[in-house]
């Protein structure tokens, strides 16, 4: 069974709007059909987090990229934190991305990050 990363979204709008959006921009991307899933959380300033399974480090770097185009789409702050079945994390926080340099900059560190563990 393939692990899972946690995406955690934070926003200067409802959490739930953004998250609505995440999901729907990652299910629409072929290479991560039927990976995304949702679970409950037990705070309050998130409901859920959204769960995608990745059998590989290809398959990581397939969601991070999917990440950066939705993240570049968006007019409101949103921070998502990504967090690993081995306790990794990282964070990419772009404030209205507008900039593919800078989006593609955090994608690059949040990479690296994941490839370390």
């Amino acid at each position: 069974m393939p692990d899972s990363i946690t995406l955690a979204l934070h926003s200067d709008r409802p959490v739930a709007d953004a998250q609505r959006s995440l999901a729907s921009w990652l299910r629409a991307d072929d290479r991560l059909h039927g990976t995304v899933t949702t679970a409950a959380t037990e705070t309050e300033e998130e409901a859920s987090v959204l769960l995608v399974a990745v059998g590989d480090a290809g398959a990581a770097m397939v969601l991070v990229q999917a990440l950066a185009g939705w993240l570049t789409h968006r007019r409101d702050d949103v921070t998502v934190t990504l967090t690993g079945p081995a306790g990794w994390s990282a964070e990419l926080d772009v404030p209205r991305a507008r900039d593919m340099g800078q989006v593609t900059a955090l994608v690059e560190a949040a990479v690296r990050a994941v490839a370390a563990r």
